[in-house]
């Protein structure tokens, strides 16, 4: 966790409170019954950090943005400024665009 309790909290509070964490409650409420041994507990544990690891990675990728996205959303109606903003970069994209397929069917 990357909150340090001992920043706020008394080191005997931070103990007190480890032992309401809802996994370890569940884990020894399963492992009681009869429901979960070791194996699950290690399958739960690897399942659990593929899918933080998973979640780590989408959420550290950087988006493909649109450019034309920035002049959506922003007011009901757009501002004439906005307008030929808008289509001046549609222009420079178009041309980039161009001169990209053109270097492409060059090679």
């Amino acid at each position: 966790n990357a909150d340090d309790a001992t920043r706020y909290r008394v080191d005997s509070e931070v103990e007190a409170w480890r032992a309401h964490d809802p996994v370890q409650l569940l884990e020894r409420e399963l492992t009681g019954r009869g429901l979960l041994d070791d194996e699950g507990i290690e399958r739960a544990r690897e399942a659990a950090e593929r899918m933080a690891a998973a979640l780590r990675d989408r959420m550290n990728a950087d988006p493909e943005l649109a450019p034309m996205d920035l002049f959506t959303h922003v007011y009901a109606e757009q501002t004439s400024q906005l307008r030929e903003q808008a289509a001046a970069l549609r222009a420079e994209l178009d041309a980039e665009q161009d001169h990209e397929h053109s270097a492409e069917e060059s090679r």
